[in-house]
């Protein structure tokens, strides 16, 4: 598969495209908001002649999920995340107002992703990790034919989520990591929510934030 980053708005979140050969594609955490982050989303699945398909979110941080309108009506497409952050979208409105942004109409889950959800993509597998804690509903998608994992606001290159919001636990974020995200192979590539990407070998060794022993 083939993997694009666009970083958008002013907490600088990652909004990522994802396609195969056969031009079909999804879109992970869009928080495209301004109308030149938006085009340039559409204006790239138009020059590539891409066909999208879903829209899926490895959690419902406003920062995450404030251009999922816009795609479901341009597109008209699906959005899947975990109905356990269902809470986060029925504030979201109110969650828009601290960053001075406009929230277009409610939004609602079309797919609930849970462990072991997979969606297909062209001939690719995206498939899906439980892994609350910065969220309860928070999820990684990843795939194991190409190797690559979206971590979402789960995992960094060099540190961890954070989880002094609403929902937020921190032993819970731990397990997740500890426990389902570094089982994955070391030559995974992490594309997190925020920053650069890395690798799951590269956070076993030198992430300060996870005191993993061998």
């Amino acid at each position: 598969m083939k993997i694009e980053r666009f970083t958008v708005n002013h907490l600088g979140e990652n909004t990522y495209l994802v396609y195969d050969d056969t031009r079909e594609c999804a879109v992970i955490d869009p928080g495209c908001y301004s109308d030149d982050e938006r085009k340039a989303i559409t204006s790239r699945i138009a020059q590539l002649d891409l066909r999208p398909k879903y829209i899926i979110n490895t959690h419902c941080h406003i920062d995450h999920i404030i251009g999922v309108n816009f795609l479901k009506k341009t597109y008209g497409i699906p959005f899947a995340a975990n109905s356990a952050d269902q809470y986060l979208l029925d504030k979201a409105e109110a969650f828009a107002t601290v960053w001075k942004w406009k929230l277009d109409g409610e939004i609602s889950i079309d797919i609930n992703c849970t462990e072991g959800t997979e969606f297909q993509i062209g001939n690719s597998i995206l498939k899906c990790a439980a892994t609350p804690g910065h969220t309860p509903g928070g999820m990684v998608i990843y795939s194991d034919e190409d190797k690559f994992i979206f971590t979402g606001d789960t995992l960094f290159r060099g540190t961890i989520g954070r989880t002094d919001l609403p929902g937020g636990d921190y032993d819970t974020l731990m397990a997740s990591i500890h426990n389902r995200v570094m089982r994955f192979d070391g030559q995974y590539e992490v594309l997190p929510g925020h920053g650069e990407s890395s690798s799951i070998g590269k956070e076993a060794a030198s992430n300060p934030m996870l005191g993993i022993e061998d």
